[in-house]
């Protein structure tokens, strides 16, 4: 019962974030709000991101963090020399596979 009534004022606080913007009828947000957006989608992007690279499954260990995180790296480089996304994925992820086949041979 408590989990329930803890997801109902999760819900409700959700809905009132959003109705707020609904209710003013202002086609510009506040200035300090204008301000912040434009970081919010970095910041998100960064807490998906970092997880899924520090701990792959969960948890972090050599085996699984290290061919990950060296992926991601090359990755970023790749992109930000070739400007090319797809050459980029595809050079971090034949990393990642070559890493993560080094470390469980070796």
């Amino acid at each position: 019962m408590r989990e329930l009534l803890i997801l109902a004022v999760i819900g409700l606080g959700t809905y009132a974030m959003r109705a707020v913007f609904l209710v003013r009828a202002t086609t510009d947000p506040p200035a300090r709000l204008a301000r912040l957006l434009p970081h919010v989608g970095p910041a998100v992007l960064a807490a998906i991101t970092l997880p899924a690279l520090l701990a792959p499954r969960g948890e972090m260990s050599w085996t699984e963090s290290v061919p990950s995180l060296l992926a991601g790296l090359v990755a970023w480089a790749l992109w930000r020399r070739t400007t090319n996304l797809p050459v980029a994925l595809f050079g971090g992820l034949a990393l990642w596979w070559l890493a993560t086949w080094l470390l469980t041979v070796l």
